[in-house]
């Protein structure tokens, strides 16, 4: 590798770091999954990247495991951001945010979410598709996941926001990518180069395989498993939108290198209605009622995260920056723990807006009147300062279980299934018996409105009577999400936990043009490999963690 990199140092500025402590500390992400670099790159500027790009095309031939796996927080869920040859680091230099425009947001990929929200806020505006883990992800990880959160209940995944992208492809060159209207399109393909190309075959595969592709895509509200075809040409609008392909991406097609993207009105006021349920019997009735009342939000999480988030709620309010929320807050939620002397199973967050405190309120207790039938505890939090500790947990419902459960690991490897919310009350529970035919404790929290759930089994990474319940029940969920028509990933896309699944979700005709997508942007495999239609399980398998240690690696 010497060779590679006495190359790479005559041309790129930014920092290449071997030394093992670095090279450690890039190992991990959020997943279940560790591997060592071969080295850290640093790029200053987009010129960096396509040197990078350039020199490895070039030395492929000499080094075939040789490759790029771009990465900014590292807290991907699925695997993504870990490789064993060259990890790109973006938050280093990548960290400019060009500003706001109207409501459209120009940035750079290594920005990190908590910095966008307050500029955002300025102009009362937000990121409608920003994860629960905002406090420490990137817009960058946001498209390559093509990422959901909280209000994916009215706008959806990422992809439906990106407006352009700037790209470094293959070639080591760096494009715009933006929708086309049919005859933007038709000059694009006549052009003679690797752009030209490009948009010729993907133009070709999507129409000669269009019914299929749209008949593929997963009958939910949120997806971000497979690559996103069915969204880049529609024949009744005539646009063409390689956006939303390089959305949920995750690095495999190429580099993002700089994002304009679309953000949503932020109301001036919100509040919540919080229920308590005992069993999980009566979701089936309450989850189309209060659908009918078109909340904002519909968001809950269970009585273990419940019960850390009380415990520990000072210690991550100050690692996340809310010092001022813990003794302002901490009767709210004293006074939830001793609902009738032990903590609610489940408790369900159902958001509204409105342009004031009055016009929440009402809305609340509208559904709050509906609900009263049931005979549950339900409390009002009438505005943002009574609501803020609950969102707190929700939101850190995945830091608390990999910072606070000690000789276990918070792996989220069945993390993101996702049903239409009118199967919910049939789904979960089996989902439920599955995990404890396995004898796997596991949290639940998620995103009800949709029907996307975050089940977070708790194992002995180390163990292999653990590793070897992986799976068998994969496999078990799988034909249970395919039962409903669902999909095994909502918003954290494939990685190398469900990459080696695609198949048995869509089909081998349709993972064949995954492929085939892959093969039309990276005929050399130089984009993070043994990710999504490159994954196999084997490999993933020879890649667990071998330590239980749940700090999260920034």
């Amino acid at each position: 590798m010497e060779r590679l990199f006495d190359d790479l140092r005559k041309v790129f500025k930014g920092g290449i770091l071997t030394h093992r402590q670095d090279r450690l500390e890039h190992s991990h992400d959020a997943s279940i999954y560790e591997i060592i670099p071969d080295a850290v790159l640093e790029p200053k500027d987009s010129e960096d990247i396509r040197q990078l790009v350039a020199c490895v095309t070039a030395h492929k031939k000499d080094y075939p495991s040789l490759s790029i796996t771009t990465r900014s927080a590292g807290t991907d869920m699925s695997g993504a951001a870990i490789g064993n040859s060259l990890i790109l680091n973006m938050t280093t230099y990548f960290t400019h945010i060009e500003g706001v425009n109207g409501n459209i947001l120009h940035t750079q990929p290594g920005v990190l979410l908590r910095d966008i929200d307050p500029l955002l806020a300025q102009h009362h505006l937000m990121l409608g598709s920003a994860p629960a883990s905002r406090a420490i992800s990137t817009i960058g990880g946001m498209v390559g996941n093509n990422a959901g959160g909280e209000q994916s209940l009215r706008y959806g995944n990422t992809e439906r926001a990106v407006r352009e992208l700037k790209v470094v492809f293959a070639d080591g060159n760096e494009y715009v990518v933006a929708p086309l209207t049919k005859r933007q399109l038709d000059t694009k393909m006549k052009q003679k180069d690797f752009e030209g190309q490009l948009y010729r075959q993907v133009y070709n595969l999507i129409e000669t395989n269009y019914d299929h592709i749209h008949n593929a895509r997963p009958k939910v509200n949120k997806n971000s498993m497979g690559y996103n075809l069915w969204s880049v040409w529609d024949r009744e609008t005539g646009i063409f939108d390689m956006t939303r392909l390089m959305t949920g991406s995750q690095g495999t097609l190429g580099i993002i290198t700089d994002i304009t993207i679309e953000t949503v009105p932020k109301a001036p006021h919100s509040g919540l209605l919080l229920v308590y349920l005992t069993s999980f019997k009566e979701l089936g009735e309450i989850i189309p009622i209060v659908m009918k009342y078109k909340p904002a939000t519909f968001e809950g999480f269970d009585d273990i995260t419940f019960k850390l988030g009380i415990q520990y709620f000072g210690s991550f309010a100050k690692q996340l920056g809310l010092k001022h929320m813990l003794t302002q807050q901490a009767w709210l939620l004293g006074s939830v723990a001793r609902f009738k002397g032990h903590l609610p199973n489940i408790l369900l967050m159902i958001e509204f807006e409105g342009e004031t405190k009055t016009e929440v309120y009402d809305k609340i207790a509208r559904l709050h009147a509906a609900l009263k039938k049931f005979h549950v505890r339900m409390d009002i939090e009438g505005d943002e300062s009574a609501s803020a500790p609950f969102w707190q947990i929700r939101r850190a419902s995945l830091w608390l279980l990999r910072t606070r459960i000690h000789n276990k690991y918070a792996a989220p490897f069945i993390d993101d299934v996702t049903v239409q919310p009118k199967y919910v009350p049939e789904f979960l529970p089996k989902l439920r018996k599955i995990i404890r035919a396995y004898k796997l404790p596991a949290t639940i929290s998620g995103h009800f409105g949709d029907g996307n759930f975050h089940i977070v089994p708790l194992l002995d990474i180390k163990s292999h009577a653990d590793q070897v319940k992986l799976e068998p029940v994969m496999r078990e969920v799988i034909a249970l999400v395919l039962q409903y028509k669902g999909t095994l990933a909502g918003e954290h896309n494939d990685g190398m936990v469900r990459g080696p699944w695609l198949p048995a979700v869509f089909g081998e005709d349709m993972f064949a043009l995954f492929k085939h997508t892959k093969e039309i942007f990276d005929p050399h495999y130089i984009f993070n490999p043994h990710k999504k239609t490159d994954a196999s399980w084997e490999y993933s398998m020879d890649h667990i963690r071998t330590t239980n240690s749940n700090e999260l690696i920034h």
